[in-house]
């Protein structure tokens, strides 16, 4: 509030006198109000239902109160709104003559004003950097107050002026709504006997929140509305008080709680008692007080599950990552979670990763050893809040999968090889399944073994045979195939003839000789990093072929390697001239175990008496799969 005065002569002044006046200002107090920014409706409150009840004048203002845009540096906050307040005054003034120069002094002085406001405000924007700005949008004069200290007339004019501003650390775009209402009394007294005390403030206030905003990212912005003022009387003292009012909302993410809404009043002021010729007798300034309060913070949100796939199919001892059937998010960081199963107990339990930007999500990997459909159940908590959901998961046994290896004609009273390829993901162990499995033939026809994976059948006639294979897993399924072939009646020359294949060790036996060849069985597996006995390679396939004439045989041997849905050629040598086949790396990177086998074709001079390509074994390789240069 500014009280402008008339200022009288030193001369006029009595010794002694003294003044106390105070009243409320009315709508019919004001002689002008005066906008001083564009678009600004001021003036007195209008009778509306609900709207500035209680309130004599009102300011509406839509401002922008920084708007930067420079380089990497962009802000731009708006405060709009209506701001409603009351005022009064109260002026006392004491003047005693005294001996000596000067002849009169200040014996006490007093003034304060009151507020009592309203402010309704809408802030958003959105910037990058720090802001601190505010305007003066309003001006209010009164009418004159005329008052008397004896024969020296005092008239005052009261002013009020209205201000609103932001401050504040801000990121990205942020709106929301708040009103804010205040009573307040500040000023303070000056006697020559105590010299300067603040009146005693009972100062109040409230905030009420609407929670619907949005938030980006994150900011911590305040916004305020402020009433100001200042006293001339009588060229004695010049007071400057003023309230502020403001409200601020602090938002970070991630944090709990993400949002903190707190207000705050201020009152502050400065006098100065400064008597014209005399000089300056008196000065103070400070804060008459200051309060805060928290007037509402977010509760934690609850976790976010989303169940991607329910039920879910898993395979019995495969090791799956269940974190592909669900989702968990939280907007503030990660939580912490835990998964049980009603047949396994407890999967997981611990902090949860929900960072969206992750290139690698969080894994939660498990084997299950039965089959069944048992119901999992999610708990995700963050803070006090928590979140649960469930999902259905089937473990299943998928039964074997068979593929049978053979190659050229079969001619009767011949030795003809058949392999069976077999794949479970459920076993691990394939000599186990090797070791299950059952070959049949029907008479005339012979088998060199009726278990295992590699067998070798002699067809006592000619015409459609059938060869029957079947494979059993840990749980009992069962695969059966059958395999019809075309006998063909016995060559004129059967030569060469295959008496034995598979893959040897070269390893340490014993006994005086102390290093020798072990026969492979199928399924086993084999590491082509291991060194031999005598050799620089441990492992080989070796073939033996009856050949009474003594032709030039070739071979071409092949040692595939099968990652899941993959059958890739690791090592070959064509028109060979060995019966042996080393089998080593042939990279140096990414060391791996699948699927393998070995097979081999042995050309003949004729190529109509070639035979194969058979598969000589089936197992495992442990085996680098690239290169690094």
């Amino acid at each position: 509030m500014v009280l402008e005065t008339v200022q009288a002569n030193l001369t006029d002044a009595i010794h002694q006198g003294w003044l106390e006046a105070a009243d409320d200002l009315e709508a019919s107090d004001l002689a002008s109000a005066m906008a001083l920014v564009e678009g600004l409706s001021v003036g007195v409150v209008q009778p509306t239902a609900n709207v500035g009840d209680g309130f004599r004048f009102e300011a509406r203002f839509d401002e922008t109160v920084l708007d930067i845009n420079e380089g990497d540096v962009r802000v731009k906050v708006r405060v709009n709104g209506v701001f409603y307040f009351n005022a009064g005054y109260n002026i006392a003034v004491g003047i005693k003559p005294r001996f000596g120069i000067p002849p009169a002094y200040v014996d006490h002085f007093e003034a304060w004003i009151g507020f009592e406001q309203r402010a309704q405000l809408q802030v958003s924007g959105e910037a990058n950097a720090q802001v601190n700005k505010e305007k003066k949008v309003a001006e209010y004069r009164f009418k004159p107050l005329c008052f008397a200290i004896g024969p020296v007339p005092v008239c005052v004019v009261p002013t009020v002026y209205i201000f609103v501003g932001a401050t504040g650390e801000v990121n990205l775009r942020f709106s929301y709504n708040a009103v804010q209402t205040a009573q307040a009394k500040m000023g303070a007294r000056w006697t020559d006997s105590r010299g300067w005390e603040e009146i005693e403030p009972t100062p109040a206030f409230n905030t009420s929140f609407d929670q619907n905003f949005d938030i980006n990212a994150g900011l911590k912005t305040r916004a305020y509305t402020k009433a100001e003022g200042a006293l001339m009387l009588y060229g004695i003292a010049g007071p400057t008080i003023g309230a502020q009012m403001s409200i601020e909302l602090d938002v970070a993410v991630p944090r709990d709680p993400f949002w903190i809404l707190r207000g705050s009043l201020r009152a502050y002021y400065s006098f100065i008692v400064d008597i014209p010729v005399i000089g300056r007798v008196a000065e103070h300034s400070g804060t008459l007080y200051e309060i805060g309060r928290e007037f509402g913070r977010s509760p934690a949100p609850p976790p976010t599950i989303t169940i991607r796939t329910s039920p879910a199919t898993v395979q019995l001892r495969v090791e799956t990552d269940l974190a592909q059937f669900f989702r968990v998010a939280h907007p503030l960081g990660n939580v912490d979670l835990t998964v049980t199963s009603n047949l396994d107990g407890t999967l997981y339990s611990g902090s949860w990763s929900t960072n969206p930007n992750s290139l690698f999500g969080p894994e939660l990997k498990r084997t299950f050893n039965t089959v069944g459909s048992r119901t999992l159940t999610l708990i995700a908590r963050y803070v006090n809040s928590q979140t649960s959901s469930s999902l259905v998961l089937d473990v299943v046994n998928t039964p074997p999968t068979l593929n049978l290896q053979y190659g050229g004609d079969p001619r009767q009273g011949q030795i003809y090889p058949i392999t069976v390829l077999i794949t479970d993901p459920n076993e691990p162990d394939t000599t186990r399944l090797c070791g299950s499995t059952q070959w049949s033939v029907e008479a005339p026809d012979t088998l060199s073994a009726t278990t295992g994976c590699s067998v070798s059948v002699t067809f006592g006639t000619t015409g459609a045979r059938q060869i029957r294979v079947t494979a059993r897993d840990s749980e009992g399924a069962t695969t059966t195939r059958t395999l019809t072939l075309d006998v063909l009646p016995p060559p004129v020359n059967p030569y060469p003839k295959i008496t034995g294949y598979g893959v040897y060790s070269d390893e340490y036996t014993g006994g005086p000789i102390r290093c020798g060849s072990v026969r492979v069985a199928d399924g086993r597996t084999i590491d082509l990093n291991n060194r031999g006995c005598v050799t620089p390679h441990r492992y080989y396939g070796g073939i033996t072929v009856e050949n009474p004439s003594n032709e030039a045989l070739t071979y071409d041997w092949k040692l595939y390697v099968s990652p899941p849905g993959f059958d890739n050629l690791l090592l070959s040598e064509t028109a060979s001239t060995s019966y042996i086949f080393e089998l080593y790396n042939v990279h140096n990177s990414g060391l791996t175990t699948n699927d393998c086998r070995v097979t081999v074709k042995v050309n003949a001079p004729d190529p109509s008496r070639s035979k194969g390509p058979i598969t000589v074994w089936t197992g495992r390789c442990t085996y680098y799969s690239f290169t690094l240069r």
